[in-house]
């Protein structure tokens, strides 16, 4: 690996010069700083960020808690998170906690015995829990995605003004009968639950498919289940909301391996708008989140927080979602 001194030997300065001109010092001549930039590129120098974290006391690291890698969703807010990370001299380390509590626990522990200089989280429960109250006021700023925590700064998308939408569509649509796949306390269903109760429609709990579908396959898991459902004969519901896009796929299968034809037998519409609702066959409605703008925000806050830049009371940036109708809800030969 090329050091400084040989940098400094090369270009017949002395190493301080080198660090000088290195770290952007302005004190040193365009015609030096010409020479050594000019062998730096040519040895292919690599700065040494251990030693310019102990000296700086910032490691440049920004820790990326998410519940499942393995959903593009998340795999779109984390590349946005990277770039814009990168373009501010910042490196990512991206930690998967597959739904799992005591994984989100150890990701936290880590990421803190490496000393990043800040979070971003997407935590597995919306509710405080006591390794998630563990950061103290002045230590490690955290910014939560896609979900409020009372002690940190939160970027998110109103995920029961999407229940809400999705719910207004099937109702155009003509349906009654509504369902959704999911747990009950997630804010899509109350926002669902809520659209239809102003309609005049009460909800049926018999067009529940109720589940914990955080971890990584959640779309065999929901097949499954669904399967399930339709074995012991209670469908009644001609329209479905699944919690995302990968439980709405999973349901679909399992409609159509039942013989059920999407949209002409039953619609279904997803959450999140990840990049496979447009590909698949039939394509799929679903309420879109703006995942580069979530991920914009909250390296922003969180960047920000690092550099004491914005010391006010904890931020909560709502971001409005939208539907996206295609064809899992078209064309519908409602009867």
């Amino acid at each position: 690996m090329t050091t400084m001194k040989e940098i400094a030997q090369k270009a017949g300065v002395s190493r301080a010069t080198v660090s000088r001109v290195i770290n952007g010092h302005s004190s040193v001549s365009a015609e030096k700083r010409k020479i050594v930039m000019e062998w730096v590129r040519k040895l292919d120098y690599q700065p040494n960020k251990i030693a310019q974290s102990l000296v700086q006391s910032q490691s440049h690291l920004i820790g990326v808690i998410v519940p499942n890698i393995s959903n593009p969703f998340f795999s779109e807010i984390i590349d946005t998170v990277e770039y814009e990370a990168n373009r501010q001299g910042y490196s990512i380390v991206v930690c998967n906690t597959r739904g799992n509590i005591q994984k989100e626990k150890n990701h936290i522990n880590t990421l803190k015995s490496r000393q990043v200089d800040g979070i971003l989280i997407v935590p597995i429960i919306d509710i405080n829990t006591p390794h998630i109250d563990s950061f103290q006021q002045g230590d490690i700023p955290v910014v939560a995605i896609t979900r409020k925590v009372h002690k940190f700064d939160s970027v998110l998308v109103s995920h029961k003004e999407g229940g809400a939408q999705v719910a207004r569509h099937f109702i155009d649509m003509g349906h009654r009968d509504i369902g959704f796949i999911g747990l009950t306390k997630d804010e899509k269903f109350k926002g669902l639950k809520g659209e239809l109760n102003k309609n005049g429609i009460e909800f049926d709990s018999y067009n529940l498919i109720e589940g914990g579908y955080e971890g990584r396959i959640s779309s065999e898991k929901v097949y499954t289940q669904v399967k399930d459902y339709l074995d012991k004969g209670k469908l009644k519901a001609t329209a479905f909301f699944a919690y995302n896009d990968l439980a709405a796929l999973g349901a679909i299968h399992a409609f159509q391996d039942y013989g059920l034809k999407i949209p002409d037998d039953i619609i279904v519409a997803g959450f999140d708008d990840i990049f496979l609702a447009s590909q698949v066959r039939p394509n799929l409605t679903s309420v879109a989140q703006p995942t580069q703008e979530m991920g914009r925000v909250a390296i922003e806050i969180l960047l920000n927080r690092i550099s004491e830049e914005n010391t006010k009371d904890k931020l909560e940036i709502e971001l409005e979602p939208s539907l996206i109708v295609r064809e899992s809800t078209r064309g519908i030969n409602f009867k």
